[in-house]
């Protein structure tokens, strides 16, 4: 008897490799009636199975893909082997949810009241999405001194030769000041 689980993969496929060592440990707990069936859909046989799971499902052509031909579930993309586990016991999977994007600062046209409005934006942003966010991420404290760093030198920058002059004028009038 075929197995009614099918793991749908295709030869390079990054994400099925990954994907395919936790379906061999779960392969070995179940017997030979339970057992996810692994097709490659670069064979035409299975080609065509996995084309009318996408046309009945309506999917995008999306691998992996894991189906149950039993109750007619689909497991789109790479999940871990807790969330197939979850899939062959038809219980529902959480999804991920996607983070609201990060406040943007404009550093060329804002003052330091909008520097600190955004920085509130930020230590909130960060609260919200605490729970939900990649270990890639930088903590908010060194995202706020990067962008503080790139304000002050992008204020205290003189943008053309007067201002440049003024700038050093200031500085010569303070050293100035300082020795007298």
């Amino acid at each position: 008897m075929a197995s009614p689980i099918y793991f749908f993969t295709r030869s390079g496929c990054v994400w099925c490799q990954k994907m395919k060592p936790s379906i061999d440990e779960i392969n070995k707990t179940l017997n030979d009636e339970q057992k996810i069936q692994i097709c490659s859909i670069d064979e035409e046989k299975f080609k065509v199975t996995y084309d009318s799971v996408v046309r009945m499902n309506k999917l995008q052509n999306v691998v992996p893909l894991m189906y149950n031909s039993n109750i007619g579930t689909t497991l789109l993309g790479y999940k871990d082997k807790k969330d197939i586990q979850k899939f062959l016991r038809a219980e529902p999977i959480s999804t991920k949810v996607p983070l609201t994007p990060l406040p943007h600062f404009q550093i060329e046209n804002s003052s330091g009241k909008d520097f600190d409005n955004w920085k509130n934006s930020v230590i909130l942003w960060y609260k919200e999405n605490d729970k939900h966010l990649p270990t890639n991420v930088i903590d908010k404290e060194k995202m706020i001194d990067m962008v503080y760093k790139q304000f002050m030198a992008h204020r205290t920058k003189p943008t053309t030769i007067e201002s440049r002059l003024d700038t050093l004028e200031n500085k010569v009038d303070q050293i100035l000041k300082k020795i007298s």
